[in-house]
């Protein structure tokens, strides 16, 4: 059966997280696909150099990847700035696995980080939903 990663966090509004981090997870692309994860994430800018990366591991932590994430156009009068991520997934994952992930963002400020509360965000492979089938005719 075809797998898909479902999300094992709720999707809480961010402001007020945002507020507090200076980062936060916006949303992930809907539904996560099987083998690329998308999503947004919002910071709380400064000026000068900084770098927004999601941190990701497949192996409960005994290693991990972090992969840049980019700028995207910020909509207009918002406070934070936008940035897109996406997360290689591979194609071996089985039923059960799982995909932990936390958002790092860097800048003079210091180092901030978006953990969802220090559980990690975790999408978790789970079998995908039998289609709708249609009513039959009478």
């Amino acid at each position: 059966p075809a797998l898909l990663l479902l999300p094992e966090f709720p999707e809480e509004p961010g402001a007020e997280r945002l507020r507090r981090q200076r980062v936060c997870l916006e949303r992930l692309g809907r539904p996560p696909a099987p083998s690329d994860v998308r999503g947004t994430v919002r910071v709380l800018g400064c000026p000068g150099a900084k770098e927004v990366t999601v941190r990701y591991s497949f192996n409960e932590w005994l290693s991990f990847v972090d992969v840049p994430a980019r700028p995207l156009p910020a909509a207009p009068d918002a406070p934070a700035e936008r940035y897109g991520f996406s997360l290689c997934v591979p194609p071996s994952l089985r039923e059960g696995a799982a995909l932990h992930f936390a958002i790092r963002y860097r800048s003079a400020q210091g180092e901030f980080w978006d953990n969802n509360g220090g559980r990690n965000y975790t999408l978790r492979c789970r079998p995908a939903p039998p289609a709708a089938q249609p009513c039959p005719k009478p």
